[in-house]
């Protein structure tokens, strides 16, 4: 695939965001077909999106014919602007605010979403774990006609009834996080040290070599220490806005506005097939019809738990892909979908 960087500049906060757009080979300027827009995870960098697409790309090129509305002539994926590419553009006003939230990640993918660099086409989103709450609060109370599909890979939102905050067990999931990576190392003397201890360490000790590979090229930098002066190595995202994708405000708003979104677009989720921070019975509330929240389709991607993405990239390709050509004409209804028989 042929790929380009662009960054463009947030009209609101001023803030710089790093894109990457990916065309297949062969793909004409004049060719219809849908455009993908990738978010990234918690602490993930756009980049990691890439095996994915390239499959994706690879079994469209292996599919004999395409209807031309499903066909993808271009994905696009896109850095936080706390993460990646990103996070360096923006160092000075990041160290001067507080930490980065869900919402305003949401705002920036509406921002996208309705430019000038995607307008006039059909769009189909992606997103994995905190990258979906985004997307639903990106896509809720605005009229999108040429969006197509929301793909919710491992979806975290936290929908109702929440009997109580303190207690309940998603919220008590997302602390549990948030505890995790306050202390978490976050520095190394050498690219060397920094793969040593990712490859014994959870979750990165699981990934896909490709996966791995990337996480280890793309999410880190080399920094001056501020105490010894010593050349160090450190992630782009600085952890304290990491820190601030864990809370449950946004999980939980996301998680009330996803009905109103299921009843104006398709949206279509995804699990790993181990429930790991996911579990059963969040999948089945995140997907209760009686509750609005139905489904356009429930699919699994064996072999893997919560990091389907990073586990295993051409399996969540094969499903997306498989969503993607599946896709209902504008004269075609939704069929409906046994949820149950899918968790």
């Amino acid at each position: 695939m042929l790929s380009e960087n662009i960054v463009f500049t947030l009209p609101t906060s001023g803030l710089l965001v790093s894109g990457n757009r990916h065309i297949p080979y062969g793909r004409t300027e004049t060719e219809g077909g849908l455009t993908l827009v990738f978010a990234p995870w918690t602490s993930a960098h756009k980049e990691l999106w890439e095996p994915m697409i390239t499959e994706m790309f690879d079994l469209q090129s292996a599919q004999v014919s395409h209807h031309s509305t499903r066909r993808i002539c271009e994905a696009w994926s896109l850095d936080a602007q706390s993460h990646g590419d990103s996070a360096l553009l923006n160092k000075d006003a990041l160290e001067h605010r507080e930490a980065l939230s869900i919402e305003e990640y949401a705002n920036m993918l509406r921002y996208f979403i309705t430019s000038n660099y995607v307008r006039g086409r059909d769009i189909a989103v992606v997103g994995q774990s905190a990258s979906t709450s985004a997307w639903i609060l990106a896509c809720s109370g605005i009229d999108l006609p040429y969006l197509r599909a929301i793909i919710l890979i491992e979806p975290v939102m936290i929908t109702p009834p929440i009997a109580d905050l303190s207690k309940d067990p998603r919220i008590l999931i997302g602390d549990a996080n948030h505890v995790r990576v306050s202390t978490r190392q976050d520095t190394w003397l050498t690219y060397a040290a920094l793969e040593t201890w990712l490859r014994k360490t959870h979750p990165w000790k699981t990934w896909e070599p490709r996966m791995f590979a990337l996480y280890l090229a793309y999410g880190f930098t080399a920094v001056r220490d501020a105490v010894t002066g010593a050349r160090v190595v450190t992630p782009k995202c600085p952890r304290s806005h990491e820190l601030g994708f864990y809370p449950g405000r946004a999980h939980v708003e996301s998680g009330r506005l996803t009905s109103a979104v299921c009843a104006r677009y398709p949206v279509h989720a995804v699990f790993g097939e181990r429930p790991e921070m996911v579990s059963l019975e969040s999948r089945g509330s995140i997907c209760d019809a009686s509750q609005g929240r139905k489904m356009a389709s429930v699919s699994i991607v064996p072999n893997v738990g919560h990091s389907v993405v990073q586990e295993n990239p051409n399996g969540a390709a094969e499903v997306v892909y498989r969503i993607l050509t599946s896709l209902p004409t504008a004269q075609t209804a939704l069929p409906d979908t046994n949820i149950a028989a899918r968790l």
